[in-house]
């Protein structure tokens, strides 16, 4: 029976360190540590945004900052769909108006990284345009670092929930949202700019045309092919 019992014994003690080595393998890949990494960033730019945009710029976190990315789009996402089943206001029209569930969880994980890859290849030509210099890996990494507000939506719709009285339609908790929801989206954009003054060591009035030129440029196209693809269907 001793002897069961100790076969047993060894066989868990070893089973254990495997499973403690290959943990410690595993924390250690690139793969765990650009997690890590991708909260650290999101978290000074909140604090310090010029000097951390400055340093993502330099050092291009592409893992980092792909994290962060799908970690602020399911944020956004999930957040977005809360508050709206709970009567709050959102900004984003496309989510509120997904028809389930499901096409929310889809958006959030494949919509943001194909976004980001596209708008930094627009604003980065954009700002070649006007003279930069071409750093497209920085500027991939600094908007990506740049959209870190949003991952603030999904824990404040869940705490403004839970204290809104009946919903976030009303009382003095739906204005407290209806400013968040204003200002983290502001945030967002304020930091987006200073991410792509500092990527291209821009005036603030350089960054804002960056900013503003494949809005203007891309509305009447947007158009065009809309009114087009009516006729057609």
């Amino acid at each position: 029976m001793m002897e069961r019992v100790g076969l047993v014994w060894n066989w868990l003690t070893e089973a254990k360190g495997k499973l403690s080595t290959s943990w410690r393998s595993w924390s250690q890949t690139r793969f765990v540590q650009s997690f890590a990494e991708a909260w650290a960033w999101g978290f000074m730019v909140l604090i310090r945004p010029v000097p951390t945009l400055q340093k993502v710029a330099e050092e291009k976190p592409i893992l980092p900052a792909l994290w962060l990315t799908i970690l602020q789009g399911f944020s956004l996402a999930i957040g977005t769909r809360y508050a709206v089943e709970h009567e709050g206001f959102v900004l984003s029209w496309l989510i509120k108006n997904l028809p389930s569930w499901w096409l929310v969880v889809f958006y959030a994980f494949v919509f943001p990284p194909s976004i980001w890859f596209v708008k930094a290849a627009l604003l980065n030509l954009v700002a070649e345009l006007l003279g930069g210099p071409p750093r497209g890996l920085s500027l991939l990494s600094t908007t990506a670092i740049a959209c870190s507000p949003l991952l603030l939506v999904l824990p404040v719709a869940i705490i403004a929930v839970a204290l809104a009285e009946p919903d976030l339609n009303t009382g003095f908790i739906s204005h407290l949202w209806f400013v968040f929801a204003i200002g983290v989206h502001a945030w967002w954009v304020a930091l987006t700019l200073i991410a792509i003054r500092e990527t291209y060591k821009f005036t603030v009035g350089q960054a804002l045309l960056t900013m503003l030129l494949p809005s203007v440029l891309g509305l009447p196209l947007a158009y065009i092919i809309y009114r087009v693809l009516s006729v057609v269907a």
